[in-house]
């Protein structure tokens, strides 16, 4: 019999764990692209990021800068909300309220009789 070596798609590949060295290569590769995407976030290039210096102060002005940002823009958003009415939010949080006692009280309904059948057949 003559054996013959399957490849395509579903023949089995060995795959081999990576190296210490390929693993730190990795997650030095994840942390950059974080900056990166922080640094794109903060409205900076490639160029226009500082570098990091020894106290971290560029490092902070940038995070900083990122804060303010979206400060700025939540501020923007929730002038954009249309609020309820004193009168609307009265009635809503009433609704809320009676439903709230409905389904406590059809809850504890429940449970008591469960309560009693278990009481039941335990004895």
């Amino acid at each position: 019999m003559k054996k013959t070596k399957i490849t395509g798609k579903n023949s089995k590949k060995k795959t081999s764990k990576p190296s210490a060295s390929k693993q730190q290569k990795q997650v030095k590769a994840k942390n950059n692209s974080a900056a990166e995407t922080l640094s794109r976030q903060a409205g900076m290039t490639k160029k226009d990021s500082p570098k990091k210096t020894d106290n971290g102060v560029s490092v902070l002005k940038r995070y900083f800068s990122i804060v303010r940002q979206f400060l700025a823009d939540s501020k923007m958003e929730l002038k954009k909300v249309t609020w309820p009415t004193k009168k609307e939010l009265f009635s809503v949080t009433a609704v809320v309220i009676v439903l709230v006692f409905f389904i406590a009280f059809f809850l504890g309904l429940v449970d008591f009789g469960l309560v009693k059948i278990i009481k039941n057949i335990v004895g």
